[in-house]
């Protein structure tokens, strides 16, 4: 796929989707504190396999918490913004800040099995989303995917990710859901089981993406396979997923929070939902976040092809809008000096020829999602190394 800088020879270029300008049915209202403050602790004692099962309250050391900047003040909720930022955010960001998704627990166990007891308040509606992709939760073991959970019942619930597997050491990443918030309370291993902190810890700062529906990874079947997580995988890389559905307006306040999250790499990709905002507010994002971080690479993704552009003249247009506004930030950007700004054409991400992989026409499938990492990955390591080599 060519890469392109504007204005200036071959570069680097690099994405983060978002065409999620659809209205988000899962929630609206703004978080409040949770009663659960010390939910952690509250583990039932009078279960009937406590002689095979040890269970480990979370949070604890051994288990590596990644996609969540600001748990320790947040705890116990999941919350991917901090909770004092709520009264001031957009309403819809406020709503989804609350779910959890990108976030990831790593740890290393010989267990033959795994359990884990999570509370929720209230379950979120599928309704026309795959119900595993809103409230699931995916368990990864030595990077190969495993098995998967559903939050079904808004209470206290016990769930088996596997059991009677080889009681060999495992490297064992679990995946939260993408829509649904809920307090993890304890993990679950075999009583005569070993717990360890994952053998490869994740030290280099993330890739931090924000943007709207796509970003978030709406649609996709399972927590686990955004196009964020299916990258970060494949590059060995952490990453924070700062995306909310319908809600990438590049708002001062929420711009605030995103560039305070330490990165190796900053990703936009604010999707169909910047809407017919003046070009001057993307660009104010740029520069913002490049004058905290001028030596962090910045990386500004178009968005993707959308089927509603073929029939619906309205939305043709405010995909050419939004695209130039973009184009024309990274080309401000670049003549400015700021080299390390990046473009990525969200049509050569999916473009035209890939209308198959799109659900309803605007968001991907998994097949999409898959694609989308597919022609990121070569942008990533070359954008990667170059940032590296440069410092």
């Amino acid at each position: 796929m060519p890469l392109r800088r504007l204005g200036q020879p071959l570069l680097l270029v690099v994405l983060c989707l978002s065409t999620g300008a659809s209205e988000d049915r899962l929630a609206t209202s703004k978080p409040q504190p949770s009663p659960q403050a010390n939910a952690a602790a509250e583990i039932p004692a009078d279960r009937s396999d406590e002689t095979t099962i040890q269970w480990i309250a979370f949070p604890e050391e051994r288990f590596q918490l990644s996609g969540l900047p600001w748990f320790e003040a947040n705890a116990p909720q999941l919350w991917r913004l901090p909770r004092t930022a709520a009264p001031n955010l957009p309403r819809r960001v406020a709503a989804m800040m609350r779910f959890p998704a990108g976030a990831r627990i790593r740890f290393n166990t010989n267990s033959s099995s795994l359990r884990i007891r999570v509370r929720t308040e209230r379950v979120f509606p599928s309704r026309d989303l795959p119900p595993m992709g809103v409230r699931g939760m995916d368990v990864y073991v030595d990077g190969t995917y495993w098995s998967s959970v559903c939050i079904d019942k808004p209470a206290e619930q016990e769930l088996t990710f596997f059991a009677n597997a080889a009681p060999e050491r495992k490297e064992v990443v679990l995946y939260f859901p993408t829509s649904q918030e809920i307090s993890i309370l304890a993990l679950g291993i075999d009583k005569t089981a070993e717990l360890c902190k994952p053998k490869k810890m994740i030290k280099q700062p993330p890739i931090v993406f924000y943007g709207s529906s796509i970003a978030q990874g709406k649609r996709a079947g399972r927590p686990a396979m955004s196009y964020e997580a299916i990258l970060a995988r494949r590059l060995g890389i952490d990453f924070v997923n700062l995306g909310f559905s319908g809600s990438g307006k590049a708002e001062p306040v929420v711009v605030d929070l995103v560039k305070d999250v330490p990165a190796c790499c900053y990703v936009f990709d604010l999707g169909k939902s910047y809407g017919k905002q003046p070009a001057k507010i993307y660009l104010k994002m740029l520069q913002d976040v490049h004058r905290a971080h001028p030596e962090v690479p910045l990386v500004c993704i178009t968005p993707i092809f959308s089927t509603r552009e073929l029939y619906s003249t309205e939305y043709a247009e405010l995909s050419r809008s939004i695209r130039t506004v973009v184009i024309q930030a990274v080309r401000t950007m670049n003549h400015a000096g700021a080299n390390n700004v990046h473009l990525v054409d969200g049509l050569e991400l999916l473009g035209p020829d890939d209308a198959d992989a799109l659900q309803e026409g605007v968001h991907p499938s998994d097949l999409g999602f898959t694609r989308i990492a597919d022609r990121l990955e070569p942008i990533f390591q070359k954008i990667l190394a170059d940032a590296l080599a440069e410092r």
